[in-house]
């Protein structure tokens, strides 16, 4: 059965988030539903305080990207990772340590949750029923703590800027665990990162999500592009520009993808301000401002056919950042 509805993870701005600095910029985790049929955005979830797992002042507030298991939510923060039952988003559990920083995704395998912790270049694996850290691997193949020390508490830390490989996302490939890395613009595997898939042409544009579609592996860039790449050749086999053949194109950053069959919905967040300014060097290659508002939209694009089915854009302020998509069948 066809999804009718997404549920979309994120976050709002903080008004002078970016004359704060970095790991300030957002003062609102958000989720929320996006019914396909009318078009509209309905606040599902939010969280605009902090807490002990957080910076005193000024926290980082979002929610990055989600994983489903059956009828559990595994919902991230900048610092935690949440269980939530669901339709009735029941809280179960919440599971933060000090090695959580800038958290961008979690994923479950198994018996083993996989948290991308960003902000230090690694990858923290739990237990998935007591929270309990299982291991710590370092996304450029280095020891855990070389850059950093396991006696800090990292969620009191703003930012850690510049990363030094940024992982966002972790799947499987032969039953071993892979990751995203934003900085290089390819993904590699956790025990040997030499084994990599290069997404970007030599890192010039960065990365995010990577999901199976059919017996393939899709990747987002954030420049709008989904690469799709050969897992055992570890090569990529074609890109696709969703907006090739329009004149006018979203403005935003890609980050955010749903595989439903063939059809695939692209999340764009809405553009801030940033002192990386060579991050967003494809926005000189004809990228144009998609309304007055350029607010974050969702993408509905037909794979098979190459063809935009749908374009849905957020009300003004409600989520401007866009970190995950999941079916949201309830």
């Amino acid at each position: 059965m066809a999804v009718k509805k997404l549920l979309i993870t994120g976050a709002g701005l903080r008004p002078n988030g970016f004359e704060l600095g970095d790991g300030k910029y957002y003062e609102k985790s958000i989720m929320v539903s996006l019914n396909l049929e009318t078009g509209e955005f309905q606040e599902v979830l939010t969280k605009t305080d902090g807490g002990d797992h957080y910076p005193d002042e000024h926290p980082n507030l979002q929610y990055t990207a989600a994983c489903l298991e059956g009828d559990v939510l595994w919902l991230p923060t900048d610092t935690e990772i949440y269980k939530y039952a669901l339709p009735d988003l029941k809280l179960l559990a919440v599971f933060s340590h000090p090695c959580f920083q800038n958290v961008h995704s979690v994923h479950v395998f198994g018996d083993t949750l996989a948290v991308t912790s960003t902000g230090l270049d690694n990858v923290v694996l739990l237990d998935k029923q007591s929270g309990a850290v299982k291991q710590v691997l370092n996304t450029e193949g280095l020891a855990p703590w070389h850059r950093f020390s396991p006696d800090i508490d990292y969620r009191k830390v703003h930012s850690t800027k510049p990363h030094h490989s940024h992982p966002n996302y972790i799947f499987k490939v032969d039953d071993e665990l892979w990751v995203t890395r934003c900085t290089q613009g390819d993904a590699v595997r956790l025990n040997d990162v030499n084994d990599r898939i290069d997404i970007s042409d030599g890192g010039s544009i960065s990365v995010h999500d990577g999901l199976w579609w059919q017996d393939k592996l899709v990747f987002t860039r954030v420049d709008g592009t989904l690469v799709v790449c050969d897992p055992a050749s570890r090569s990529v086999l074609e890109k696709h520009d969703p907006f090739k053949a329009h004149r006018n194109r979203p403005n935003g950053w890609c980050r955010g993808l749903l595989i439903e069959d063939d059809i695939f919905y692209i999340g764009f967040s809405k553009l801030r301000q940033t002192n990386f300014k060579s991050k967003l060097k494809y926005l000189s290659k004809g990228n144009f401002k998609y309304s007055s508002g350029n607010n974050s939209i969702v993408v509905g694009y037909d794979m098979r056919n190459q063809k935009v089915l749908g374009i849905h854009e957020s009300p003004e302020g409600m989520i401007d950042a866009i970190y995950g998509i999941l079916p949201w069948r309830y």
